[in-house]
């Protein structure tokens, strides 16, 4: 073997299939022969699983078997009328053992379940038993059924797997278990969108590829695909000796193609999100298979073929081993040694995680580094990872983020180069996109959040915040510093941080949990003092904590509009302490215009929000426009029709007038707040004001705030992407009609989006928006839809793929198309494709 063979004792038991089966040449022969050699792998698999893991792990996985094959009410996670009994189950000591502590005979006699057997099959898949599976790892199981399953059970027994999740989480054992029809997955019905654990539409061959080669048989039938050659396999419904009534089939790869790749890298750039190590580990897998293309090499079909063979097998059988294997050498053939050392880094770091007792695991560890001439300094600080600090971390995460989005762009180049439409479902697409972009896009006032992977905790001693003014030898701005002032600190990294205004370092250290109640914080400023900045990080960990809500895909379908919101008043700067004799109470129309040189005694607006999507965003406005800046972003940021945000603070820290200037400005957010939901009737105007000698006055309008209507043109004059593809050849009449006000309550900026609304005569109208919520309509358009998305994605993908890297990869902007439905008179918008998309077209046609 080349570099990641195992030692012999660690390999293999399977072996001895080799010289105890006798192979002949007979299909039952050789049947036999293979069925002998995955029962001695699947056990060798088990008993590394087992053996690896703590007695609370080794007590859930043990067990759920049974807790699935047996519903009764005196078990864990009991549901009155669940389905239940797994194909030909048979008890284990430990099994037996456990329902003798129940003390009821009557489970142990009626386990068979002769006549009751609603699953054909369980298997774990994934990482378990594999050299990268630790006491953190999930356990990931399928559990397959056959169409005799009725909406009502599958209803009912998805109730009791989330009772058996529950149940496993009391041994602190994370569970997923997977609903798996093999008929429908070969088909590619997808009854689920993505989730944080369902892939939806991403992937289907990619997920096949890592099920067949990690599959581990807990209870029931065996995988047809994984016992017969590729004769063997597609003729199998001529061959008389196999009953396939004895058999999980999931099909084989070959209709695997191109259009996938797309799909699954989304998929791997969106587990990265909590799982980066693993997902860098996969997603370099799949720019190996790419970058092979068209003589991709499946780990899944080389495992196979190692075990069809009669020969005595010297392979590790890990399958994460495999991927390490075959990526390493992929790299070094490409001479790519920065991602070569990438892979390692993070191959080792996930198998570390949680990693504490020794055992086989470990001492296979060490062999890996030792052939990787890994340093001991090197595995120390890996070894010592959640003990980092800021600086170590920050370098580490961007590792960490530029190597999944490299290996992202790699293959968005690839699927453009071979103008590969995407085989994953347009609302699929929306999801993963959004999710994306709303944790890796960088954006100005945008917080960007250190992955909580990494380390669990970094918080600092002394945190000290520097204001350098215009003039001064380093850039003008702020500059936020690990270390105490005067205290000794290497002058290269004198600073962690660098932002032109305060606000968003201060946003950027609390949210990452740099600065906790713990840290002793300084200011070296003569506008922000250490009391200002005390109080105000107080304010903000009272008014939203650092953990964000669990987000939902409804959060993803709706635009991303403020859920809590802090303003801060005169923080940075206060006009108050520079007034000579300032009375303690001022007339509320002087403030914004006081004295006779006119001056407002707002300063400074400081803005803190965090959006339905969790992103944290900040904005910071000075001068004597703060106030009107800020009441429009406020406004802008609040959609017309929507929610109110569920928390919305204002403080202010000026010297003097300090809470009338807070209720003041409180009472314009409100109004500006009230008049966007819709929650008063005056919806045009806001109360006058007089700011530094000028009136002003805030005008509302549907079609003005977050859009702007574009009169319709004749198809020949518009340049729009859409106008190949939508309206192709029939030039369209001038019309002037305005587009349905709810696409500006659901439009997004930063995103191209295309609504699709339906007319009598079977013509259809398709409203553009761009990523600066610019709208051109398109009336009666005709044709299939399903084909004029693939043509926009076509026609964006060649222009993408002719501009520059950076232009060409700089967002996750990829058109997001919905339809506009009305579903009890009432219009509304969802994501083409999606469930209630096709449930609306389903009631129509009834």
């Amino acid at each position: 073997m080349k570099e990641l063979t195992l030692k012999a004792n660690h390999i293999d038991a399977v072996n001895k299939v080799a010289t105890e089966t006798a192979t002949g040449n007979s299909f039952a022969q050789k049947l036999a022969f293979t069925k002998a050699r995955i029962t001695k792998l699947n056990e060798y698999r088990i008993e590394r699983a087992i053996s690896a893991n703590n007695q609370n792990f080794a007590h859930v996985f043990s067990l759920i078997p049974l807790l699935i094959h047996l519903n009764h009410p005196a078990l864990p996670a009991y549901v009155e009328n669940a389905p239940q009994g797994i194909w030909h189950f048979e008890l284990s000591e430990y099994q037996k053992h456990f329902l003798m502590s129940y003390s009821f005979d009557e489970a142990i006699s009626a386990y068979h379940l002769e006549n009751q057997a609603d699953f054909d099959a369980l298997y774990s898949m994934g990482s378990t038993g594999s050299i990268t599976q630790t006491s953190l790892s999930d356990l990931d199981l399928w559990l397959c059924y056959s169409d005799n399953l009725t909406i009502e059970q599958y209803k009912l027994m998805e109730l009791k797997i989330a009772k058996l999740q529950e149940w496993a989480k009391t041994f602190q054992v994370d569970i997923n278990i997977y609903l798996m029809n093999p008929e429908q997955f070969k088909s590619q019905t997808y009854s689920s969108g993505v989730t944080d654990e369902h892939s939806g539409s991403a992937q289907h061959f990619f997920l096949l590829d890592e099920f067949y080669r990690s599959a581990i048989l807990l209870a029931g039938k065996r995988l047809l695909w994984l016992h017969l050659h590729k004769n063997d396999y597609q003729n199998v419904k001529n061959n008389p000796e196999i009953n396939l009534d004895e058999w999980v089939d999931f099909g084989d790869f070959s209709s695997l193609s191109t259009s996938e790749f797309f799909g699954a890298s989304l998929w791997q750039l969106y587990k990265g999100i909590n799982n980066p190590y693993k997902s860098a580990i996969k997603i370099l897998l799949l720019e190996c298979y790419a970058h092979t293309y068209p003589k991709t090499k499946l780990i899944s079909k080389e495992f196979k073929q190692k075990l069809l063979s009669d020969a005595s097998i010297q392979y590790h059988f890990d399958p994460y081993l495999a991927m390490l294997e075959l990526v390493t050498e992929n790299l070094i053939s490409r001479k790519e040694w920065i991602k070569l050392d990438r892979l390692r880094v993070c191959f080792y770091t996930k198998a570390i995680e949680g990693e504490a007792s020794k055992n086989w695991r470990s001492n296979d560890l060490k062999e890996l580094v030792t052939q990787w001439s890994w340093s001991e300094e090197q595995t120390a600080l890996l070894l010592n990872r959640q003990h980092w600090k800021i600086k170590q971390v920050m370098n580490h995460d961007l590792m960490l983020v530029d190597h999944l989005l490299q290996s992202y762009r790699n293959l968005i180049h690839f699927a453009r180069k071979f103008h590969i439409n995407p085989s994953i479902m347009t609302n699929d697409i929306d999801i993963l996109m959004r999710r994306l972009y709303s944790v890796f896009e960088s954006l100005p006032g945008k917080v960007s959040l250190i992955n909580p992977k990494i380390s669990s905790n970094l918080a600092e001693q002394n945190m000290t915040f520097i204001e350098a003014k215009e003039g001064s030898a380093m850039q003008a701005g702020w500059y936020l510093v690990n270390q105490a002032p005067k205290s000794q600190y290497d002058s290269e990294n004198r600073y962690v941080h660098y932002n032109k205004n305060p606000i968003k370092l201060i946003a950027w250290g609390y949210f990452n949990g740099i600065i906790n109640a713990n840290t002793h914080l300084h200011t070296i400023s003569r506008n922000l003092n250490i009391e200002k900045l005390r109080q105000f990080i107080t304010d903000l960990r009272l008014s939203f904590p650092i953990q964000a809500p669990e987000m939902t895909n409804d959060d993803l379908h709706h635009p991303n509009e403020i859920r809590n919101l802090v303003i801060a008043i005169n923080l940075a700067q206060d006009p108050t302490q520079d007034i000579p004799n300032l009375p303690k109470k001022v007339h509320q129309s002087d403030l914004f215009n006081f004295g006779n040189a006119q001056k407002p005694l707002v300063g400074s607006v400081s803005i803190i929000y965090r959006n339905v999507w969790n992103e944290i965003r900040t904005q910071h406005f000075e001068g004597d426009d703060a106030i009107l800046k800020a009441l429009k972003l406020v406004s802008n940021r609040i959609y017309q029709s929507s929610a109110s945000p569920r928390s919305v603070n204002v403080f202010c820290y000026s010297k003097r007038l300090r809470s009338q200037l807070r209720e003041f400005v409180a009472d314009l957010v409100h109004k500006c707040i009230t008049i966007q939901t819709g929650c008063v009737l005056q919806t045009t105007e806001l109360d006058t004001l007089k700011i530094a000698g000028k009136t002003w006055q805030f005008v509302f309008n549907k079609q003005t705030i977050g859009l702007k209507q574009i009169e319709e043109q004749a198809v020949e004059n518009s340049e729009n992407i859409a106008n190949d593809v939508v309206v192709k050849e029939k030039a369209l009449e001038k019309i002037k009609r305005e587009f349905p006000y709810q696409i500006s309550e659901f439009a997004s900026e930063g995103f191209l989006q295309f609504f699709f609304e339906d007319n009598d005569n079977n013509s259809f109208n398709v409203y553009v928006v761009d990523e600066r919520n610019s709208v051109e309509s398109y009336y009666n358009c005709s044709g299939n839809k399903e084909e004029k998305i693939r043509k926009i994605n076509r026609s964006l993908n060649e222009k993408r793929l002719n501009a520059e890297v950076s232009s060409a990869f700089g967002s996750f902007n990829y058109p997001q198309f919905y339809q506009i439905i009305s579903p009890n008179n009432e219009i509304c918008i969802v994501p083409y494709q999606s469930r209630q998309h096709l449930d609306y077209l389903a009631q129509q046609n009834n």
